[in-house]
């Protein structure tokens, strides 16, 4: 469980009045009674500063054995990582398609942390593949283009004259892929 905490100001004890009411001590008696071992919950408190002994306070104040991790973002800022959805620009010109910039964001990120540079999109990819009568339900790629050895991924490919609803899955080198439709 997650709790986001009020931003812009420390989180103090009187923040998990609410928190401590709203617990489902029902289902927490439940696990303990299938786990007694266990902990009932496991809760990530999301706080900008924070009193010192909050997650002890937490503990104390539950019935139940709860496990209680407190990250400050402004304190671990570092470690975090936000998950961010990749973005493609895709064009149908001249019977191509054509890849025109992919950006697996989540790769880009770890690159910019490892401060590598990226000149072309195609190094990022592992793989392109691409169904040409696309049905809404199944991919069913007619072209599957693989980055081998020192070549990447072409990026360029005819469309058949009997083409109807085209779908493109992108697979970044840390195995994320990205699904779009090509009208």
């Amino acid at each position: 469980m997650v709790k986001l905490m009020p931003v812009n100001r420390i989180a103090t004890r009187a923040d998990l009045n609410e928190l401590i009411t709203g617990f489902d001590y029902r289902a927490f008696q439940k696990r303990q009674e299938e786990h007694p071992t266990r902990p009932v919950e496991n809760l990530l408190l999301v706080c900008m500063g924070h009193e010192p002994d909050l997650a002890a306070v937490l503990k104390r104040e539950v019935p139940h054995t709860i496990e209680v991790e407190v990250m400050d973002i402004l304190r671990d800022k570092s470690e975090l990582e936000f998950k961010r959805e990749s973005e493609v620009r895709i064009m149908c010109r001249d019977g191509q398609l054509i890849i025109e910039q992919f950006f697996p964001m989540n790769l880009l990120q770890k690159l910019s942390l490892m401060q590598e540079n990226v000149e072309d999109w195609r190094e990022l990819t592992e793989s392109v593949k691409v169904d040409f009568n696309y049905d809404g339900a199944v991919l069913n790629p007619s072209v599957v283009d693989l980055s081998e050895d020192d070549t990447f991924v072409k990026g360029m490919y005819p469309i058949p004259e009997d083409a109807g609803t085209i779908r493109v899955k992108i697979t970044d080198l840390l195995s994320e892929s990205l699904e779009v439709t090509v009208e």
